[in-house]
């Protein structure tokens, strides 16, 4: 708590079990943090300290519920369990905790910085195998450890923390975060981001649709183009010069749709009856519609998007899909894109092109760069 004392609250707010011979720390879903003193003293108290705060960071960042809001299955949770594990040690690292030895972003191969929903998508892709299954609890949407406590708790508090609670911890937490990072003092960007979207106002996602995608395609029926076909309304100005007349084009519009194993119909829904009813407001009309998971099939041609034909259900790399909607022709202008966000993005979008990155669920963070647009869905509106 001195050291980080932002997150005070929530330190305190773990109720301590001793529990000889787990060889760890761990945590349930409850809050209670289990201890083997055995190791503490093995780690030493900085380091024992360290691994409190990690313990704390699961339960503060929900990480049992996300899993089941990202099905994980039973089969999956040490795998579920190390992706935590490298997004909240990456964070303790960069605020100068001093860890024992455990996963880092770069143990299991990716990149600092990153979401663990992000972390667990690559591994489930990769699979990976061997290594000792980490302990960390329930609470981290892991297994529980051997002796965990399996009851909801009498008295919040005392026996425990019930959801009720715990998500008054997380608000106050987070704003001690948000506090602390605005006076200059060291607090993790991984951190930093959790907070800011805990506290983020919630904004009807049909209402930042209608406004990413309208205006996106306001923007490109505004602009002009030179025609031989209609006489330019000055023609008798310079009657001696021949100048071409103006039209005002459709947006010529492709939608590439993520079909990968995390993505489901039922989620899409909502989305793409809101885009087929904006674009057809809009003047598009025949749309070009690649599905896509890790690889791009071939693009459809539909008047409206319930004439989709779904295939897919492996990885996810949008960028090809993104790629065979820019090989089409007549080229788009506007690309949506409708996904989970667990993929990889373009750095920028292509020149005379705009991405409308449409990102169903909180389980990714929303790209960004040239040309690129994003809203997020929240499924739970």
């Amino acid at each position: 708590a001195r050291q980080q004392p932002y997150l005070a609250a929530a330190l305190f707010a773990l109720v301590p079990v001793a529990q000889p011979g787990l060889g760890t720390f761990a945590v349930d879903k409850y809050w209670r943090v289990y201890l083997d003193m055995d190791a503490a003293r093995r780690w030493g108290v900085p380091a024992a300290a360290a691994v409190l705060v990690h313990e704390a960071h699961h339960v503060l960042r929900a990480h049992a519920d996300r899993a089941v809001r990202y099905a994980v299955r039973r089969d999956e949770r040490m795998l579920w369990n190390v992706a935590g594990d490298a997004a909240i040690n990456d964070d303790l690292r960069d605020d100068g905790l001093p860890l024992p030895p455990g996963i880092l972003p770069e143990t299991i191969g990716e990149e600092p910085h990153g979401l663990e929903e992000v972390y667990f998508a690559s591994l489930r892709r990769r699979r990976a195998e061997g290594g000792t299954d980490p302990l960390c609890g329930s609470g981290s949407g892991g297994d529980a450890v051997p002796g965990e406590i399996d009851e909801e708790p009498v008295e919040s508090g005392r026996d425990g923390v019930d959801e009720v609670d715990a998500e008054a911890v997380r608000q106050v937490v987070a704003h001690e975060v948000v506090r602390a990072h605005e006076r200059g003092e060291a607090t993790s960007p991984g951190l930093v981001r959790w907070a800011r979207d805990l506290l983020a106002p919630q904004v009807s996602w049909r209402r930042m649709l209608r406004s990413t995608l309208g205006r996106t395609v306001r923007e490109v029926t505004a602009r002009p183009e030179p025609t031989w076909n209609r006489p330019n309304r000055r023609a008798d100005v310079a009657p001696d010069v021949l100048v071409p007349g103006v039209r005002h084009v459709r947006p010529d519009v492709a939608v590439v749709v993520d079909t990968s194993a995390s993505m489901s119909r039922s989620r899409l829904d909502a989305a793409v009856t809101e885009i087929g009813a904006l674009l057809h407001r809009h003047g598009a009309r025949d749309l070009t519609v690649v599905v896509c998971d890790v690889e791009a099939v071939r693009p459809q041609r539909v008047r409206r998007l319930g004439e989709l034909v779904l295939t897919g259900g492996g990885g996810t790399d949008l960028r090809v899909g993104i790629d065979a909607a820019l090989a089409t022709r007549p080229r788009p202008s506007v690309v949506v894109v409708l996904t989970d966000g667990l993929t990889p993005w373009p750095p920028a979008a292509a020149p005379g092109t705009t991405i409308v990155a449409v990102v169903i669920g909180d389980e990714a963070p929303l790209p960004e760069g040239p040309g690129i647009r994003a809203v997020r869905i929240d499924e739970s509106c």
